[in-house]
């Protein structure tokens, strides 16, 4: 197999597997997307992707319903929702920077940004969206479909912040997120062997200093 056949034959299955989770999730209203991609001018666009009922909820629970009167002042509270919960940063100090926002209402209703100043190398991602945290059993799928970023699914929910951490490691992105909570548990369960241990050297220092008695 050639090596293009083969990069599309990668892409293909990517692609796929992007469409299988939207379709299985299409009508759930906890479910969301945030897919990353490139356009044939070069230009960076993040979407977000989830059912008006989703947008809805959001809205109304932060700002009240009676916040907007028309399609387009909703619209506005969606951008304003977007600004204050959506974090982009690359490589640990570039925080990417959000241009020319577009909402598309429907039954799936869609945010579109551009994405500026990307860099070109790409080490290490942390990506946050908090758009939809107050809903119950929320989740978001995350995908990038840009050469030098992660090519697997992420899924931000309240159990990891809304938030993916990811580091590239010998060719391998690894979720540095993890390997933290990894290192806190390992830390917590240090800590109580500690205060296990402690009166336990205690009592045997006492027992035996009794014993010699």
């Amino acid at each position: 197999m050639s090596y293009k056949k083969k990069i599309i034959k990668q892409w293909s299955f990517i692609l796929a597997l992007f469409l299988f989770t939207i379709v299985g999730h299409a009508h759930q209203p906890d479910f969301s997307t945030s897919v990353l991609s490139k356009t044939d001018d070069g230009k960076y666009v993040l979407q977000i992707t989830s059912s008006l009922t989703a947008f809805e909820g959001e809205i109304d629970y932060l700002y009240s319903k009676n916040a907007y009167k028309t399609p387009e002042a909703f619209q506005q509270l969606v951008i304003d929702h977007f600004n204050k919960n959506v974090l982009f940063i690359i490589n640990g100090k570039d925080t990417l920077k959000f241009g020319s926002p577009l909402v598309l209402l429907g039954h799936e209703t869609k945010l579109i940004v551009e994405v500026l100043n990307v860099p070109n190398s790409i080490k290490e991602v942390n990506f946050t969206n908090t758009m939809f945290k107050d809903m119950p059993h929320n989740q978001m799928a995350v995908i990038m479909l840009i050469d030098g970023f992660p090519k697997a699914q992420y899924i931000l929910e309240n159990n990891n912040e809304q938030t993916i951490q990811l580091k590239l490691k010998e060719g391998t992105w690894v979720n540095s997120r993890v390997e933290e909570l990894k290192m806190k548990n390992i830390l917590y369960i240090s800590f109580f062997l500690i205060l296990v241990m402690i009166p336990l050297i205690y009592i045997s220092y006492r027992d035996r200093k009794n014993f010699r008695k």
